[in-house]
C-alpha cells in the first residue's frame, strides 16, 4: 500500500476532471477511480470521495503520514524488545 501524496491525490482529480460530467455522484467511473484510490492508499470510502474533490488532500495526507511515523516507532521499541505485549514499556530492571 502506498502513501498517500499530494502527486497521489493529483493523479486521481485529474483523471477525475477527465470523465464526463455527472456532477460529484460516486457512480460509475467515478466510483472505479475511488475504489482504486481506496485500495492503492488505504483510505475510508470519505476519505477518498474528499480527496477525489479536492477537499481536506492536506488533512489526510498528515493523517497517514503520523500514522506510518507511529507505526515505525512502535516497531522498533518492538525490535529493541522495549515493547511487551500489551504495548506498554517494559520497566527497566533495578538492582538493589
Amino acid at each position: 500500500m502506498e502513501l498517500l501524496s499530494r502527486a497521489i491525490a493529483k493523479e486521481y482529480q485529474r483523471a477525475a476532471s477527465a470523465l464526463a460530467d455527472e456532477g460529484l455522484q460516486d457512480i460509475g467511473q467515478r466510483r472505479t477511480l475511488r475504489i482504486e484510490l481506496q485500495k492503492r492508499c488505504g483510505l475510508t470510502e470519505l476519505e477518498a470521495v474528499n480527496v477525489i474533490n479536492g477537499h481536506h488532500v492536506q488533512d489526510y495526507i498528515a493523517k497517514y503520514e503520523r500514522r506510518r511515523e507511529e507505526d515505525e516507532r512502535k516497531q522498533r521499541d518492538q525490535d529493541d524488545g522495549r515493547m511487551d505485549k500489551g504495548s506498554r514499556r517494559k520497566r527497566e530492571p533495578h538492582e538493589f
